[in-house]
């Protein structure tokens, strides 16, 4: 798809209101899944990214990810990045997600956990294993979100999100699933989870009790893809634009704006 001047006022129109809302008097509040203000080793702040995201800033390093690597670089000056480091994740790495110290890597078939404490240098804390599948990741400092989607080029008819314990994260532990549609990106506010459920809508999730999380609701207007929770706003991609709802009551999502390619 050709990247039109539409599409580009569409990308800069998101980037400023994340920007807003980081700088709002309720940016003490930014969910896990976004954490953005969050700070690494006195560096800079955290970046802040949807879960199907092939990269990420945190503090003054950029991490990207091909199919098979993740790449470090010192972004100390911006107009001059420097390659610092490329570590060997294995075969068909999908999507990074940061949270504090962490970042959770998404492969077809697994999780893994690194810690970048040193960030030139991540070390691998753990992995999952699970069944082949896209696989977006969000986290907190306790629990990991993966929906796992089957079809086409994702290698299963496996549709399901995953909840992971990871209080100790050199061990995860699964703790339960729930039966999806057709899963893509997912974000979390607090104690909800949005899970991008492709045709059937977007999903509600109580999620307080990971051993029992509870669907609120659906809203099913739109096709979503992927969210960024940006304090009280929820910023949606959508197969065809972008949409932005207000989340003051997380459990029930209220339409601002609707901006189509």
């Amino acid at each position: 798809m050709l990247f039109t001047m539409r599409n580009l006022i569409l990308v800069l129109l998101t980037i400023s209101v994340i920007g807003l809302a980081g700088c709002s008097k309720d940016s003490g509040n930014l969910s896990s899944s976004a954490p953005s203000g969050n700070t690494l080793n006195g560096g800079g702040s955290t970046g802040q990214g949807g879960s199907l995201a092939r990269f990420t800033v945190v503090g003054n390093y950029l991490y990207t990810i091909d199919q098979q690597s993740l790449n470090v670089f010192d972004i100390t000056t911006s107009s001059n990045p420097v390659f610092r480091k490329k570590v060997n994740l294995g075969m068909n790495i999908e999507t990074i997600f940061p949270f504090k110290n962490k970042l959770f890597i998404a492969s077809n078939t697994a999780m893994f956990i690194y810690n970048i404490s040193n960030p030139e240098t991540p070390i691998r804390e753990s992995q999952v294993e699970h069944f082949t599948g896209c696989d977006p990741v969000v986290a907190n400092d306790s629990v990991a979100f993966l929906t796992i989607r089957g079809g086409n080029q994702c290698g299963s008819q496996i549709n399901v999100l995953n909840i992971y314990d990871i209080k100790d994260v050199r061990y995860p532990k699964f703790i339960t699933s729930m039966s999806m549609t057709n899963p893509f990106g997912l974000g979390l506010k607090n104690n909800i989870l949005y899970v991008c459920d492709n045709n059937a809508g977007l999903r509600i999730i109580d999620v307080s009790n990971p051993k029992n999380p509870i669907e609120l609701g659906i809203l099913t207007q739109e096709r979503f893809i992927d969210v960024i929770p940006a304090g009280d706003l929820l910023i949606g991609m959508l197969t065809d634009g972008i949409a932005y709802l207000d989340i003051t009551d997380p459990t029930a999502p209220k339409k601002l704006a609707v901006i189509k390619n």
